[in-house]
């Protein structure tokens, strides 16, 4: 048994390394000309794949196993302002991302996406369901530049409340999905949230579709209907079939503000859905906390136990699953 550890985009280890520089459309509808914006994108782009190339050492150095993308590593590159220009060819940018590319593949890590909220899933209207159709395009397009396979994820939610309700919004999902390409569906992972489809919502879901579902621990604590985390997670477990089972780790901040991410995990939270979900096996742990590699580290730091694989099957069976 094995549990990989790793944390999102951003590493604050590293000095001046944030690989999430962005460009808005206003700051470039100041330049002249068409050169000139391409070029302000492409400046910042480098600089986010640069730093990406950094954070895959660090990963290396600090055995990490996980990572998640800067979402807009490729600034705009959904947007028409960057319509023909073809990022993925640059001079500038193709060698690097073919580098980060290569040490993933070395490393043997495993990464994923996750598009913004604006990609709902579950929409009705084609102008809505575009935003997923455009990010999930843009993120295989990245993924293929690295010559990653299949394995490297995009993750999404389901989307948002239904006029028909949860049962409508969910054939509404799988509706999309299967007109989702194939070189999408193939990297697409669905997962839980805090509001609106809870994790037997989403299972469901994932089951009919044919595709993972990630487990969000804190996303299950704020949406659920009753259902224990022991009943659910080998099926979700059982979802996956290209590499380990991934589950989200944060806790909420305080009391009055439950569904927001601490900076830290807090470990007596976490601790008994660790112990039961490496009872069933290999499976990696993507820390969703706001002080992002520190938090992946200090929780590796408070449960040695778990992530040395020296987790004892069971123990957190003594526990309430339904509320960790």
């Amino acid at each position: 048994m094995a549990v990989g550890l790793g944390f999102v985009s951003i590493c604050l280890s590293e000095k001046d390394c944030s690989p999430a520089g962005d460009v808005t459309v206003k700051s470039i509808e100041r330049l002249p000309d068409r050169e000139a914006r391409i070029e302000r994108i492409r400046r910042t782009a480098r600089r986010n794949l640069e730093n990406t190339l950094r954070i895959l050492w660090f990963l290396k150095g600090n055995g990490l196993s996980c990572y998640r993308f800067a979402t807009h590593l490729i600034p705009l590159a959904t947007h028409e302002a960057t319509d023909g220009w073809e990022w993925w060819q640059d001079p500038l940018l193709e060698p690097l991302l073919a580098r980060i590319g290569q040490v993933i593949r070395q490393e043997s890590f495993r990464v994923s996406t996750h598009p913004p909220q604006l990609c709902v899933l579950n929409a009705a209207e084609p102008g809505v369901f575009a935003w997923v159709e455009r990010y999930t395009d843009y993120h295989v397009r990245l993924f293929r530049t690295m010559g990653l396979d299949e394995t490297a994820k995009i993750v999404l939610h389901v989307g948002k409340r239904f006029p028909g309700g949860n049962q409508a919004g969910l054939r509404q999902a799988l509706a999309n999905v299967e007109r989702l390409p194939e070189a999408v569906r193939a990297r697409l992972v669905l997962e839980n949230d805090d509001r609106t489809f809870s994790a037997k919502d989403t299972l469901t879901l994932c089951q009919q579709a044919g595709v993972p579902m990630v487990f969000d621990l804190h996303h299950h604590w704020c949406r659920n209907d009753g259902e224990d985390y022991r009943d659910l997670l080998p099926a979700v477990f059982a979802t996956w079939r290209d590499r380990p089972p991934k589950v989200h780790l944060s806790t909420p901040r305080s009391p009055e503000d439950v569904r927001a991410h601490a900076d830290y995990v807090d470990a007596g939270f976490v601790e008994p859905f660790l112990e039961y979900a490496a009872s069933l096996g290999s499976f990696d742990v993507m820390v969703e906390a706001k002080m992002k590699d520190l938090a992946a580290l200090r929780l590796r730091q408070e449960l040695p136990h778990i992530f040395s694989g020296e987790t004892s099957a069971g123990k957190g069976g003594a526990d309430d699953g339904g509320s960790p």
